[in-house]
């Protein structure tokens, strides 16, 4: 499929430097029988739309990327709603994206990975041998704040309204191809974007913002009866300030609205998790023991999921909960529990919402003392991780051994996310009567404000065992 997608490229490309323009989608799509009568030559604009769709929607992601830029006929394909659900059933990408966010270091650009590629790529044969990767696709995150005429401004300066910090912004998480974004300092939901796209929108102010004491809890999430999009906060507000609120948003809307007081008070925002139109976070709640807090966005109500039984241990109630982290492997919930020395355990809930259905699915023996956190499992059984914020792992199960990545180019912790690609527009996205969609500003701006910002994979050595400590690399190694 790929070699039939390059060479349909090279052909319409040669085609396309032979003419002054492309004609419209419906010429494109419906083949003219005065032309074909007169014998013209027929390419793969003459197919109709709907078979181009089911070709394009077959395709790896990097051929869709490339196919966008192809002619405005195969970038208005690709926003077709036919061919994002197409694509999804088809491919089911799950890709992995990667953005700097260390102190004082924080991007505004997500870097595509191409991880199928680095699993088909043979790893070094020794220790001396070292293979590097380039990750050549990036993508901006809006930073409203931020304007060219800002880029003199001290970033140390706090009485500037564009210091760092107005300009730091955090991932809640990643929805049908959404990702919702917070100003960091206290963590207030601000944004909804497609990376893919570089559409955005923002998420209105209310009256009452400037009278939360500390930092909110957010999640987003999809409802799929009503087709809506939502936005959920908890936090404490100067009138009350012992009794968490709880208040909804509904993109595309003109405001929030309370919901009323939050069953449980979350200290911190922990491990934000979307799945089956629920987001989900660990407790951090000092009175009592810790669980998952969920909030269903179409009934709007939350309601406790238990953890694992062993995670009710004495020991691993407080200190260690810090050492664990929540996500989504395979489609089902699931927990990791790092808080032991010589190993860690990856829990799966297999049937969402059955507390006896929660399975040890991995016992992975480890000296390496430092947080590794699952992100996905592959098609050949391996499991990606990341670990210490610094490396891409790539666990084989079957042979129990480790292949460690470091990611270069930046001297910074790294946040990894899993995100379902989408090339839908947000008009056709999202509904709603208060919907402004903006555009990531292009060109010589952007340039400008990433610079020369280029990652890339670094592997020295061949895979370890279980039982090896990873590669330890020294400052030197960094570019």
């Amino acid at each position: 499929m790929t070699f039939f997608f390059q060479y349909l490229t090279i052909n319409l490309l040669s085609r396309k430097r032979r003419r002054r323009s492309i004609p419209p989608i419906s010429q494109v799509t419906k083949k003219s029988s005065s032309s074909a009568a007169a014998g013209a030559c027929t390419t793969i604009l003459d197919l109709p739309g709907h078979i181009l769709i089911d070709i394009l929607s077959r395709l790896p992601l990097g051929s869709v990327l490339s196919s966008r830029c192809v002619c405005t006929a195969w970038s208005t394909l690709v926003s077709d709603p036919l061919f994002t659900s197409l694509h999804i059933a088809r491919v089911q990408p799950l890709e992995l994206l990667l953005r700097a966010n260390g102190l004082g270091c924080v991007s505004t650009a997500l870097h595509l990975v191409d991880v199928d590629c680095i699993v088909k790529t043979a790893p070094p044969l020794d220790l001396n041998e070292r293979q590097e990767t380039r990750l050549n696709t990036k993508m901006l995150l809006p930073i409203p704040e931020y304007s060219i005429e800002s880029r003199g401004v001290d970033q140390n300066d706090s009485s500037s309204s564009n210091s760092f910090l107005d300009r730091d912004y955090g991932i809640v998480n990643s929805c049908n191809g959404l990702l919702c974004l917070s100003k960091s300092i206290y963590n207030n939901p601000h944004i909804i974007c497609n990376p893919f796209t570089g559409e955005y929108v923002s998420i209105p102010n209310s009256q009452g913002d400037d009278r939360f004491w500390g930092p909110v809890v957010p999640g987003f999430g999809y409802c799929p009866r009503s087709n809506k999009y939502k936005v959920v906060r908890l936090g404490f507000r100067l009138e009350n300030m012992f009794q968490s609120m709880a208040e909804v948003y509904t993109v595309g809307t003109a405001s929030w609205r309370s919901i009323g007081y939050a069953p449980f008070d979350l200290g911190v925002s922990l491990f934000a998790t979307y799945l089956n139109g629920v987001i989900h976070w660990v407790s951090d709640d000092e009175k009592g023991p810790v669980f998952i807090v969920a909030f269903d966005f179409e009934v709007e109500q939350f309601s406790v999921v238990p953890l694992p039984p062993h995670f009710g241990e004495t020991h691993k109630v407080r200190e260690n909960l810090h050492h664990m982290n929540m996500g989504v492997l395979g489609g089902c919930l699931s927990a990791c529990d790092v808080t032991f020395v010589d190993h860690f355990d990856i829990w799966v809930m297999k049937e969402y919402g059955d507390p006896t259905s929660w399975t040890k699915e991995y016992v992975i023996q480890t000296h390496s003392g430092h947080l590794h956190r699952p992100l996905k499992v592959l098609e050949n059984e391996d499991i990606l991780m990341i670990w210490d914020k610094r490396e891409l792992v790539l666990y084989n199960p079957v042979e129990r051994c480790f292949r460690y990545l470091r990611i270069h180019g930046v001297l910074s912790v790294f946040e990894a996310l899993i995100h379902v690609p989408s090339f839908l527009p947000l008009m056709d996205a999202v509904v709603g009567d208060n919907l402004n969609v903006e555009n990531i500003k292009t060109s010589s701006e952007n340039e400008l404000l990433e610079g020369a910002e280029t990652l890339f994979l670094v592997e020295q050595g061949k895979p370890r065992a279980e039982s090896q400590s990873p590669l330890l690399w020294g400052t030197n190694d960094e570019r």
